[in-house]
C-alpha cells in the first residue's frame, strides 16, 4: 500500500522533520511503500524511503527564512500533483495541511492521517496564555486564535489521528475527535545514536544538571531557572538549544551573574551532553511526547519531569522523578532528593534505560506502521460492506 507523507519543513536531522524521517524510514518492512514530500531536503533521507522535494537543491544554501514561503507554496502543489499520480493509499500529513489538501486527498480515495507533534493549539494556547501572563511577559506568543481556529476546522476532517501522549489524547477529545479515530503511539530514540553504556552515578552533593530543547517559558525553563536559583547545593546548570525571545533577557542576565549556569546552544553530539550531566530536566508546559525523553532514557540517566514530558514512559518513582508544572519549588526538592541520594538516582536511570527499549524508532515505526495497515484495512471493508447493503 502506498504511504504519501507531506512534510512542510526542511528536513535537517533536526526537530519534528527527523522524527518523521525516523518513524517512516521503517514502513515499507511493514508493507507500506513509502514517498515523502519535503519541502527541502538538506540531510540525505535514509532508504527505502522514496524523497520528492518541493525547492530544487540549490534552494539548500539559502537561509530557510527567506526561501519557507516559496517552499510551503511548493510542496503543497507537489504533494497534491502526487495524490493525483498514485494509487490511493495512506495520506499521512505533518503538520500543518490546509482544508483545502486533505479534502482533495480523501476526495481522490486516500485515507487521511493526521501527525499531532504537540497538543491542539486550542490547548496549547490556553497554557501559554497563563504561563505568559504569570512570566508577566506581555508580547504575544506564537499561536494566535486564528491558528486555533483553523485547526478545529480541519482536524475533525481526518480518518485518524496520531496521538503521542494521554495530554494530547485528551486534548483531541476536546477539540471534536473521536476516540476511534485517535491512533494511541508514541516518539522515540534511534539507537544508532547511543552507546551501550549507561551513565555513571558517583558524585554525592553536588549536581551537574542538563536541559536540552527550545529555551523559552512554554517549555518551562523559568521554572527550572527559578527552581535552581533557589536550590541551595553545589554544581552547574547547563542549557543547551536555541535560546527563544521570551527568555533571552533572563538567560543571558543569569549565565552573566552566576558562573555555574552555562549557555551551550546547538550541541551536534547530544549523547556526549547527556551524559556530561548527572540529572536531566523536562519541565514543559506543553508538549507533544519529548524525544528528549526518550533519548535521555537512553542513556540510562536521572530524569526530573512534568506531566507533560512522561511520554507513554515514565513513571514517578520507577524511572523518574515527575514533578509539577509551574513549579519551582518541586524542581528544587527533586534537586535535593537526587543529590543527597545517590542510589535513586542510580535505580531510576537504570530503569528508564531498560523502559527505553521498547521505544527504539525501529519498534515505533514497525508498529504505527501495522496500525496503519489495520485501521486502513478495517475502514475500506465496512466502506465495502456499506456499499453492498445499499
Amino acid at each position: 500500500m502506498n504511504c504519501l507523507v507531506y512534510l512542510p519543513h526542511s528536513y535537517t536531522g533536526r526537530g519534528p522533520a527527523e522524527s518523521c524521517v525516523q518513524i517512516i524510514q521503517h514502513f515499507e518492512a511493514s508493507g507500506l511503500r513509502t514517498t515523502l514530500v519535503v519541502a527541502r531536503a538538506k540531510k540525505k533521507v535514509p532508504s527505502p524511503v522514496k524523497v520528492r522535494q518541493a525547492l530544487p537543491a540549490i534552494a539548500n544554501l539559502s537561509p530557510w527564512r527567506l526561501v519557507s514561503d516559496l517552499a510551503l507554496s511548493r510542496v503543497e502543489r507537489l504533494y497534491r500533483k502526487s495524490l493525483a499520480e498514485m494509487e490511493p493509499g495512506i495520506a499521512y500529513f505533518w503538520p500543518t495541511a490546509s482544508a483545502e489538501l486533505v479534502e482533495f486527498a480523501k476526495h481522490n480515495g486516500w485515507v487521511t492521517v493526521r501527525e499531532m507533534t504537540n497538543r491542539t493549539m486550542a490547548a496549547a494556547k490556553l497554557t501559554l496564555d497563563g504561563a505568559f501572563a504569570k512570566a508577566g511577559e506581555e508580547r504575544p506568543h506564537h499561536i494566535s486564535q486564528a491558528r486555533v481556529d483553523e485547526e478545529l476546522a480541519v482536524l475533525p476532517t481526518f480518518d485518524f489521528v496520531f496521538s503521542s501522549n494521554e495530554d494530547v489524547d485528551r486534548s483531541l477529545l476536546s477539540a471534536g475527535v473521536e476516540e476511534s479515530r485517535i491512533l494511541k503511539s508514541t516518539f522515540g530514540w534511534a539507537e544508532r545514536r547511543f552507546g551501550s553504556q549507561s551513565s555513571e552515578v558517583t558524585n554525592k552533593g553536588s549536581l551537574t544538571v542538563g536541559y536540552l530543547g527550545m529555551i523559552s517559558i512554554g517549555k518551562g525553563v523559568k521554572d527550572l531557572i527559578d527552581g535552581w536559583k533557589a536550590w541551595p547545593g553545589d554544581g552547574k546548570l547547563r542549557l543547551a538549544g536555541p535560546l527563544d525571545w521570551s527568555m533571552e533577557d533572563d538567560v543571558k542576565a543569569l549565565v552573566a551573574s552566576d558562573p555555574r549556569v552555562e549557555l551551550h546552544g546547538y550541541v551536534e553530539d547530544i549523547e556526549a551532553f547527556y551524559r556530561s550531566c548527572d540529572v536531566l530536566v523536562v519541565p514543559t508546559l506543553d508538549e507533544g511526547g519529548p524525544q528528549v525523553t526518550y533519548e535521555m532514557g537512553a542513556v540510562g540517566a536521572a530524569i526530573i519531569a512534568t506531566p507533560m514530558a512522561k511520554a507513554r514512559m515514565l513513571v514517578d518513582g520507577r524511572n523518574a522523578l515527575i514533578v509539577a508544572e509551574h513549579s519551582p519549588t518541586a524542581i528544587r526538592e527533586a534537586l535535593s532528593r537526587l543529590a543527597t541520594d545517590v542510589e535513586l538516582r542510580s535505580q531510576i536511570g537504570r530503569q528508564a534505560k531498560l523502559d527505553v527499549q521498547k521505544f527504539s524508532y525501529a519498534h515505533v515505526g514497525k508498529e504505527r506502521a501495522e496500525m496503519l495497515l489495520n485501521r486502513v484495512k478495517a475502514l475500506r471493508s465496512a466502506a465495502s460492506v456499506s456499499s453492498q447493503s445499499r
